[in-house]
Protein backbone atom coordinates (compact mmCIF):
# COMPACT_ATOMS: atom_id res chain seq x y z
CA UNK A 1 0.00 0.00 0.00
CA UNK A 2 1.29 3.39 -1.00
CA UNK A 3 2.34 6.08 1.87
CA UNK A 4 -0.27 9.08 2.06
CA UNK A 5 2.21 11.35 2.62
CA UNK A 6 4.63 10.33 0.33
CA UNK A 7 4.38 13.31 -2.20
CA UNK A 8 7.45 12.48 -4.33
CA UNK A 9 9.39 9.38 -5.18
CA UNK A 10 12.00 9.05 -7.79
CA UNK A 11 13.11 6.09 -8.43
CA UNK A 12 15.09 6.99 -11.61
CA UNK A 13 14.71 3.30 -12.99
CA UNK A 14 12.61 4.99 -16.31
CA UNK A 15 13.60 3.94 -19.89
CA UNK A 16 13.19 7.36 -21.11
CA UNK A 17 16.48 9.41 -20.98
CA UNK A 18 14.92 12.37 -20.39
CA UNK A 19 12.36 11.56 -18.21
CA UNK A 20 12.19 10.78 -14.41
CA UNK A 21 8.85 9.20 -13.56
CA UNK A 22 7.40 10.41 -10.15
CA UNK A 23 5.83 7.19 -8.76
CA UNK A 24 3.96 9.15 -5.67
CA UNK A 25 0.17 10.52 -6.11
CA UNK A 26 2.07 13.74 -7.24
CA UNK A 27 3.01 12.43 -10.85
CA UNK A 28 5.26 15.10 -10.71
CA UNK A 29 7.34 13.84 -13.33
CA UNK A 30 11.15 15.13 -13.60
CA UNK A 31 12.66 15.96 -16.72
CA UNK A 32 16.46 15.80 -17.04
CA UNK A 33 18.76 18.65 -18.99
CA UNK A 34 22.19 20.28 -19.03
CA UNK A 35 23.76 16.51 -19.31
CA UNK A 36 21.90 14.86 -16.74
CA UNK A 37 21.38 11.35 -17.44
CA UNK A 38 20.50 8.05 -15.86
CA UNK A 39 23.28 5.77 -14.55
CA UNK A 40 23.81 2.13 -14.43
CA UNK A 41 25.89 2.41 -11.42
CA UNK A 42 22.75 2.02 -8.88
CA UNK A 43 21.47 1.35 -5.62
CA UNK A 44 18.36 0.07 -7.10
CA UNK A 45 18.16 -0.04 -11.09
CA UNK A 46 19.30 2.74 -12.24
CA UNK A 47 20.54 6.33 -10.96
CA UNK A 48 20.54 9.86 -11.40
CA UNK A 49 24.00 11.24 -12.88
CA UNK A 50 23.93 14.66 -13.20
CA UNK A 51 27.73 14.40 -14.99
CA UNK A 52 28.78 18.10 -12.90
CA UNK A 53 26.36 20.63 -14.10
CA UNK A 54 23.03 18.52 -15.17
CA UNK A 55 19.71 19.17 -13.86
CA UNK A 56 16.61 16.73 -12.78
CA UNK A 57 13.82 19.07 -12.20
CA UNK A 58 10.66 18.79 -10.66
CA UNK A 59 7.75 20.98 -10.24
CA UNK A 60 7.22 19.25 -6.53
CA UNK A 61 9.51 20.88 -4.08
CA UNK A 62 10.02 20.45 -0.60
CA UNK A 63 7.41 21.42 1.98
CA UNK A 64 9.93 23.97 3.99
CA UNK A 65 7.06 25.73 6.30
CA UNK A 66 6.08 22.29 7.85
CA UNK A 67 7.38 18.76 8.70
CA UNK A 68 8.85 16.75 6.02
CA UNK A 69 11.77 14.27 5.73
CA UNK A 70 13.84 13.44 2.40
CA UNK A 71 15.66 10.25 2.03
CA UNK A 72 17.61 8.99 -1.01
CA UNK A 73 21.04 6.55 -1.62
CA UNK A 74 24.26 9.02 -3.01
CA UNK A 75 27.20 7.43 -4.16
CA UNK A 76 30.32 9.70 -3.56
CA UNK A 77 33.16 9.89 -6.35
CA UNK A 78 35.82 11.71 -3.34
CA UNK A 79 35.91 11.04 0.40
CA UNK A 80 33.68 14.04 1.52
CA UNK A 81 30.24 14.51 1.30
CA UNK A 82 28.19 17.65 2.48
CA UNK A 83 24.61 19.04 2.98
CA UNK A 84 23.63 22.75 3.74
CA UNK A 85 19.96 23.73 4.84
CA UNK A 86 19.70 27.26 3.73
CA UNK A 87 17.49 29.63 6.51
CA UNK A 88 15.95 33.04 5.93
CA UNK A 89 18.31 35.58 6.70
CA UNK A 90 22.00 37.16 6.23
CA UNK A 91 24.62 34.13 7.20
CA UNK A 92 21.78 31.76 8.71
CA UNK A 93 22.37 28.19 7.83
CA UNK A 94 23.39 24.70 8.86
CA UNK A 95 25.77 23.12 7.50
CA UNK A 96 28.05 20.00 8.03
CA UNK A 97 30.76 18.03 6.11
CA UNK A 98 30.57 13.95 6.41
CA UNK A 99 33.29 11.49 5.96
CA UNK A 100 32.20 8.30 2.96
CA UNK A 101 33.67 5.96 1.14
CA UNK A 102 33.98 7.16 -2.58
CA UNK A 103 32.41 4.32 -4.81
CA UNK A 104 29.73 3.29 -1.76
CA UNK A 105 25.94 3.66 -1.71
CA UNK A 106 25.55 5.56 1.30
CA UNK A 107 21.65 6.10 2.55
CA UNK A 108 20.96 9.82 3.76
CA UNK A 109 17.88 11.15 5.42
CA UNK A 110 16.95 14.46 6.44
CA UNK A 111 14.33 15.42 9.06
CA UNK A 112 12.30 18.48 9.75
CA UNK A 113 10.34 18.35 13.22
CA UNK A 114 9.32 21.57 14.41
CA UNK A 115 12.04 23.41 15.01
CA UNK A 116 14.58 20.85 15.05
CA UNK A 117 16.63 19.50 11.96
CA UNK A 118 18.24 16.14 12.01
CA UNK A 119 20.18 14.50 9.32
CA UNK A 120 21.10 10.42 8.97
CA UNK A 121 23.87 8.52 7.00
CA UNK A 122 23.15 4.84 7.17
CA UNK A 123 21.50 4.10 10.35
CA UNK A 124 23.28 6.52 12.53
CA UNK A 125 21.90 10.38 13.47
CA UNK A 126 24.49 12.16 12.46
CA UNK A 127 23.56 15.98 13.74
CA UNK A 128 20.62 17.44 15.43
CA UNK A 129 20.68 21.10 16.01
CA UNK A 130 17.40 22.97 16.87
CA UNK A 131 17.60 26.25 14.33
CA UNK A 132 15.50 29.61 14.21
CA UNK A 133 13.67 31.47 10.64
CA UNK A 134 12.42 29.66 7.94
CA UNK A 135 14.21 26.86 5.87
CA UNK A 136 15.11 28.35 2.14
CA UNK A 137 16.24 25.61 0.64
CA UNK A 138 18.73 22.23 1.23
CA UNK A 139 21.75 20.90 -0.55
CA UNK A 140 24.03 18.27 -1.04
CA UNK A 141 27.32 18.45 -2.04
CA UNK A 142 30.83 16.81 -3.07
CA UNK A 143 33.72 18.59 -2.96
CA UNK A 144 34.47 19.64 -6.64
CA UNK A 145 33.84 23.54 -7.44
CA UNK A 146 33.07 22.48 -10.65
CA UNK A 147 29.68 20.86 -10.08
CA UNK A 148 28.54 17.54 -8.88
CA UNK A 149 29.39 14.12 -9.66
CA UNK A 150 28.17 12.26 -6.74
CA UNK A 151 25.29 9.79 -8.04
CA UNK A 152 21.78 9.84 -6.36
CA UNK A 153 19.04 7.38 -6.56
CA UNK A 154 15.81 6.52 -5.01
CA UNK A 155 14.77 9.86 -4.03
CA UNK A 156 11.61 9.86 -1.33
CA UNK A 157 10.27 12.93 -0.28
CA UNK A 158 7.48 12.98 2.89
CA UNK A 159 5.25 15.43 4.22
CA UNK A 160 5.91 14.57 7.56
CA UNK A 161 8.68 14.00 9.89
CA UNK A 162 9.78 10.31 10.13
CA UNK A 163 10.64 8.46 13.28
CA UNK A 164 13.79 6.99 13.76
CA UNK A 165 12.73 3.52 13.52
CA UNK A 166 10.49 4.67 10.07
CA UNK A 167 14.21 5.77 8.59
CA UNK A 168 15.78 2.45 9.85
CA UNK A 169 13.19 0.52 8.08
CA UNK A 170 13.58 2.22 5.33
CA UNK A 171 17.08 0.75 4.46
CA UNK A 172 16.28 -3.13 5.70
CA UNK A 173 17.08 -5.18 2.81
CA UNK A 174 13.83 -6.81 1.99
CA UNK A 175 12.77 -10.41 0.87
CA UNK A 176 11.13 -11.38 -2.64
CA UNK A 177 8.03 -10.19 -2.06
CA UNK A 178 4.94 -12.44 -4.22
CA UNK A 179 1.54 -11.30 -4.80
CA UNK A 180 -1.66 -12.37 -6.19
CA UNK A 181 -3.93 -9.84 -7.43
CA UNK A 182 -2.95 -7.29 -4.77
CA UNK A 183 -2.67 -9.77 -1.54
CA UNK A 184 0.84 -11.04 -0.49
CA UNK A 185 1.20 -14.85 -0.44
CA UNK A 186 2.38 -13.91 3.10
CA UNK A 187 -1.21 -12.84 4.01
CA UNK A 188 -2.02 -16.49 3.53
CA UNK A 189 1.03 -17.57 5.62
CA UNK A 190 2.64 -18.82 1.87
CA UNK A 191 6.41 -18.64 1.52
CA UNK A 192 7.77 -18.64 -2.08
CA UNK A 193 11.55 -20.83 -1.11
CA UNK A 194 11.98 -21.53 -4.89
CA UNK A 195 10.87 -20.12 -8.22
CA UNK A 196 11.60 -21.04 -11.97
CA UNK A 197 9.83 -19.28 -15.45
CA UNK A 198 10.25 -15.96 -13.48
CA UNK A 199 12.87 -14.59 -16.11
CA UNK A 200 14.81 -15.98 -18.85
CA UNK A 201 14.57 -16.79 -22.24
CA UNK A 202 11.32 -17.73 -23.64
CA UNK A 203 10.79 -20.92 -25.87
CA UNK A 204 10.42 -19.83 -30.09
CA UNK A 205 7.80 -21.34 -31.79
CA UNK A 206 9.13 -23.31 -34.76
CA UNK A 207 9.33 -21.52 -38.35
CA UNK A 208 8.84 -22.42 -41.36
CA UNK A 209 11.14 -25.59 -42.37
CA UNK A 210 12.46 -26.87 -45.72
CA UNK A 211 14.57 -29.88 -45.97
CA UNK A 212 15.67 -30.30 -49.70
CA UNK A 213 16.71 -33.52 -50.76
CA UNK A 214 20.00 -32.17 -52.43
CA UNK A 215 21.08 -30.62 -49.52
CA UNK A 216 22.70 -31.13 -46.48
CA UNK A 217 20.96 -29.96 -43.45
CA UNK A 218 17.60 -27.89 -43.62
CA UNK A 219 16.16 -24.23 -44.27
CA UNK A 220 14.66 -22.72 -41.52
CA UNK A 221 12.73 -19.21 -41.50
CA UNK A 222 14.72 -17.50 -38.26
CA UNK A 223 13.02 -14.05 -39.26
CA UNK A 224 11.10 -12.33 -36.80
CA UNK A 225 10.90 -14.85 -34.19
CA UNK A 226 7.85 -15.83 -31.93
CA UNK A 227 7.14 -17.09 -28.69
CA UNK A 228 5.67 -19.97 -26.45
CA UNK A 229 3.53 -19.69 -23.12
CA UNK A 230 5.56 -18.83 -20.17
CA UNK A 231 5.66 -21.50 -17.48
CA UNK A 232 6.33 -19.86 -14.11
CA UNK A 233 6.78 -22.86 -10.84
CA UNK A 234 7.01 -21.57 -7.46
CA UNK A 235 7.98 -23.61 -5.00
CA UNK A 236 5.98 -22.60 -1.94
CA UNK A 237 5.78 -23.50 1.77
CA UNK A 238 2.44 -22.71 4.11
CA UNK A 239 2.66 -22.70 8.15
CA UNK A 240 -0.73 -22.14 10.03
CA UNK A 241 -0.89 -22.23 14.03
CA UNK A 242 -2.95 -25.60 14.21
CA UNK A 243 -4.54 -28.14 12.19
CA UNK A 244 -7.85 -26.24 11.50
CA UNK A 245 -6.24 -22.91 10.41
CA UNK A 246 -4.13 -25.06 8.24
CA UNK A 247 -6.94 -26.81 6.34
CA UNK A 248 -8.48 -23.14 6.67
CA UNK A 249 -5.42 -21.52 5.22
CA UNK A 250 -5.11 -23.86 2.42
CA UNK A 251 -8.13 -23.49 0.90
CA UNK A 252 -8.26 -19.99 1.19
CA UNK A 253 -4.93 -19.18 -0.70
CA UNK A 254 -6.16 -22.23 -3.70
CA UNK A 255 -9.25 -20.24 -4.44
CA UNK A 256 -7.56 -16.95 -5.23
CA UNK A 257 -6.52 -19.27 -8.44
CA UNK A 258 -10.50 -20.19 -8.67
CA UNK A 259 -11.24 -17.47 -10.37
CA UNK A 260 -13.11 -17.04 -14.68
CA UNK A 261 -10.56 -15.17 -15.96
CA UNK A 262 -6.38 -14.35 -15.17
CA UNK A 263 -4.88 -13.91 -12.14
CA UNK A 264 -2.23 -10.73 -11.60
CA UNK A 265 0.80 -12.39 -9.93
CA UNK A 266 3.57 -10.01 -9.48
CA UNK A 267 6.92 -10.17 -8.02
CA UNK A 268 8.86 -7.30 -6.08
CA UNK A 269 12.15 -8.56 -6.44
CA UNK A 270 14.24 -5.14 -5.40
CA UNK A 271 11.93 -3.15 -4.03
CA UNK A 272 8.19 -1.87 -5.56
CA UNK A 273 9.44 0.42 -8.01
CA UNK A 274 9.87 -2.01 -11.31
CA UNK A 275 7.89 -4.80 -10.68
CA UNK A 276 7.74 -8.17 -12.54
CA UNK A 277 4.08 -8.63 -13.70
CA UNK A 278 2.28 -11.67 -15.01
CA UNK A 279 -1.35 -12.45 -16.28
CA UNK A 280 -1.57 -16.20 -15.36
CA UNK A 281 -4.04 -18.70 -15.01
CA UNK A 282 -3.58 -22.22 -12.69
CA UNK A 283 -4.07 -25.67 -14.75
CA UNK A 284 -2.56 -28.13 -12.59
CA UNK A 285 -3.32 -29.41 -9.12
CA UNK A 286 -1.17 -27.78 -6.32
CA UNK A 287 -0.61 -30.54 -3.47
CA UNK A 288 -0.02 -30.11 -0.36
CA UNK A 289 2.47 -32.32 1.67
CA UNK A 290 2.06 -31.95 5.22
CA UNK A 291 2.68 -33.97 8.49
CA UNK A 292 -0.41 -33.25 10.38
CA UNK A 293 0.34 -32.20 14.11
CA UNK A 294 0.09 -34.08 17.29
CA UNK A 295 -2.85 -31.89 18.71
CA UNK A 296 -4.70 -29.21 17.28
CA UNK A 297 -2.97 -26.21 18.35
CA UNK A 298 0.54 -27.06 17.31
CA UNK A 299 2.26 -25.46 14.75
CA UNK A 300 1.90 -26.88 11.28
CA UNK A 301 4.01 -26.85 7.78
CA UNK A 302 3.22 -28.13 4.62
CA UNK A 303 4.54 -27.82 1.18
CA UNK A 304 3.53 -27.40 -2.56
CA UNK A 305 4.20 -26.50 -6.00
CA UNK A 306 2.52 -23.75 -8.14
CA UNK A 307 2.71 -24.12 -11.75
CA UNK A 308 1.62 -21.00 -13.75
CA UNK A 309 0.49 -20.40 -17.15
CA UNK A 310 1.47 -17.00 -18.81
CA UNK A 311 -0.37 -17.18 -22.24
CA UNK A 312 0.44 -13.92 -23.38
CA UNK A 313 3.91 -13.55 -22.01
CA UNK A 314 5.55 -10.68 -24.63
CA UNK A 315 4.33 -7.15 -23.09
CA UNK A 316 4.88 -3.86 -22.25
CA UNK A 317 4.18 -2.43 -18.91
CA UNK A 318 2.79 0.84 -17.33
CA UNK A 319 2.19 1.85 -13.87
CA UNK A 320 -0.89 4.56 -13.51
CA UNK A 321 -1.35 6.27 -9.99
CA UNK A 322 -4.02 8.34 -9.53
CA UNK A 323 -7.13 8.71 -7.10
CA UNK A 324 -10.85 7.42 -7.93
CA UNK A 325 -12.01 8.69 -11.05
CA UNK A 326 -8.99 8.87 -12.55
CA UNK A 327 -8.07 7.94 -15.79
CA UNK A 328 -5.28 6.37 -17.69
CA UNK A 329 -4.77 7.14 -21.65
CA UNK A 330 -2.91 4.83 -24.18
CA UNK A 331 -2.75 6.22 -27.76
CA UNK A 332 -1.24 3.43 -29.82
CA UNK A 333 -0.71 2.76 -33.70
CA UNK A 334 0.25 -1.19 -34.12
CA UNK A 335 -0.94 -3.47 -37.19
CA UNK A 336 -1.55 -6.30 -34.88
CA UNK A 337 -3.82 -7.04 -32.12
CA UNK A 338 -3.25 -6.05 -28.88
CA UNK A 339 -4.63 -6.77 -25.20
CA UNK A 340 -4.59 -4.11 -22.79
CA UNK A 341 -5.13 -5.31 -19.02
CA UNK A 342 -5.67 -2.46 -16.29
CA UNK A 343 -4.32 -4.00 -13.33
CA UNK A 344 -8.27 -3.67 -11.82
CA UNK A 345 -9.10 -7.09 -12.70
CA UNK A 346 -10.58 -5.45 -16.24
CA UNK A 347 -9.42 -5.78 -19.59
CA UNK A 348 -9.88 -4.59 -23.06
CA UNK A 349 -8.97 -6.90 -25.85
CA UNK A 350 -7.81 -6.64 -29.97
CA UNK A 351 -6.66 -3.06 -29.87
CA UNK A 352 -5.35 -2.31 -33.26
CA UNK A 353 -5.40 0.82 -35.88
CA UNK A 354 -3.52 4.34 -36.53
CA UNK A 355 -3.44 6.70 -33.77
CA UNK A 356 -6.11 3.99 -31.70
CA UNK A 357 -6.91 5.82 -27.94
CA UNK A 358 -7.70 3.25 -25.14
CA UNK A 359 -8.68 4.65 -21.89
CA UNK A 360 -10.00 3.29 -18.70
CA UNK A 361 -11.69 5.15 -15.71
CA UNK A 362 -10.17 3.61 -11.81
CA UNK A 363 -13.09 3.20 -9.13
CA UNK A 364 -10.59 3.49 -6.11
CA UNK A 365 -7.61 5.58 -5.82
CA UNK A 366 -4.48 3.72 -5.72
CA UNK A 367 -1.47 2.49 -7.67
CA UNK A 368 -1.90 0.05 -10.53
CA UNK A 369 0.26 -2.23 -13.08
CA UNK A 370 -1.11 -1.98 -16.92
CA UNK A 371 0.29 -4.82 -19.16
CA UNK A 372 -0.21 -4.64 -22.93
CA UNK A 373 0.30 -8.19 -24.49
CA UNK A 374 1.06 -8.84 -28.16
CA UNK A 375 3.46 -8.41 -30.94
CA UNK A 376 5.04 -5.58 -28.84
CA UNK A 377 8.22 -5.64 -31.40
CA UNK A 378 5.38 -4.18 -34.08
CA UNK A 379 4.00 -1.07 -32.58
CA UNK A 380 4.84 1.71 -34.75
CA UNK A 381 3.84 4.50 -32.26
CA UNK A 382 2.88 4.65 -28.31
CA UNK A 383 1.72 7.16 -26.23
CA UNK A 384 0.41 7.68 -22.87
CA UNK A 385 -0.38 9.83 -20.06
CA UNK A 386 0.55 6.34 -17.42
CA UNK A 387 4.40 5.59 -16.12
CA UNK A 388 6.42 3.09 -18.63
CA UNK A 389 7.98 0.66 -16.23
CA UNK A 390 8.90 -1.69 -19.03
CA UNK A 391 8.92 -1.05 -22.92
CA UNK A 392 9.33 -4.70 -23.56
CA UNK A 393 9.47 -8.03 -20.82
CA UNK A 394 9.43 -11.34 -21.79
Amino acid sequence: MMDSNLILYLPFDDPDGSTAYDHSMSRADGTLSDGASFSKKAKIGKSLSSNGSGICRTEKVIPFSSNFTLCTYVMPTDSMLGWLLNLDGVDNYLEQWMAVTPGEWCFLAFVRNGSVFEVYKNTTRMFRQSFSGTPKGLSINDTYLSGCYALVDDVKLYNVAKTPLEIMTMQKSTDVEYYIDGRNFKEFGVYVTASSGIIGRLERKEGLEVDWDNYHGKVVDKKRPRYKERTITLECMIEASSRSAFVEWVNLFMAQFDKEDNVRLKVEYDGPSKPLVYEVYMQDEADVEKTWGTYNNELMVGTFQLRLIECEPVKRVLRHIGGAGSKATITVTSSKLLNVYWGDGTHTYNVKGSDTVVEHVYENAGEYEIIISGVIEDIEKFSTNAIVLWEILK
